[in-house]
């Protein structure tokens, strides 16, 4: 299972966003062993001048429920943009 994250940021913000992800990412990675963190953003931003950026966090399937409420408690200790939309997407086979 894979939990997907995606958020809408002012281009502005962009290198105090992305420090806050790293260290998020270091946190979680160091909480739920097996745990890969990805980030991707879409190649332009939308009308309004933010860009989308998506959170990709692979193998945190185990402890899904631990997993979500710690995500969003670090999402909201770090200050990163609000609000935040997860989907989860699991392989076909």
């Amino acid at each position: 299972m894979n939990l997907y994250v995606y958020f809408k940021l002012v281009v502005s913000e962009y290198p105090l966003v992305l420090s806050n992800l790293r260290k998020m990412h270091a946190q979680l990675s160091h909480e739920f062993p097996g745990l890969v963190c990805e980030l991707l953003k879409r190649p332009l931003p939308d009308q309004d001048g933010k860009e989308t950026w998506m959170e990709v966090y692979h193998g945190a399937a185990a402890q899904e429920s631990e997993f979500n409420e710690r995500l969003s408690e670090l999402a909201l200790k770090n200050q990163l943009p609000q609000p935040r939309r997860n989907e989860v997407f699991i392989p076909i086979e």
